[in-house]
């Protein structure tokens, strides 16, 4: 595990967290897909903190970011014509431009 970063008047412990997705295509071609998404599985995004000096003693602990759920559907209309961008790509490598 890593160690805690120093600061001016203290210390900043390390903090970690553990996100994971799943993704399932379907219709055909693959045309849909549904993707579910955690952030923060284990609520272990968690920031603490110490200072302390001769005037004052302060300890804290802030979430960062709250565990997430998501849950996304996409869908794909047509095929992507791929041959648009070998096209353009063919004509910035030759040189060609419109000025001419």
């Amino acid at each position: 595990m890593m160690q805690a970063q120093s600061t001016a008047q203290g210390y900043i412990k390390s903090f970690y967290s553990v996100d994971a997705g799943i993704k399932m295509s379907f219709l055909k071609n693959n045309a849909a897909a549904v993707t579910f998404r955690v952030n923060d599985i284990f609520r272990t995004r968690i920031n603490e903190q110490y200072s302390a000096n001769e005037y004052f003693t302060q300890t804290y602990s802030r979430i960062n970011n709250p565990q997430l759920f998501r849950l996304t559907f996409s869908y794909r209309f047509g095929k992507l014509d791929q041959s648009l961008f070998k096209r353009k790509n063919m004509q910035s490598e030759t040189g060609s431009d419109m000025m001419n």
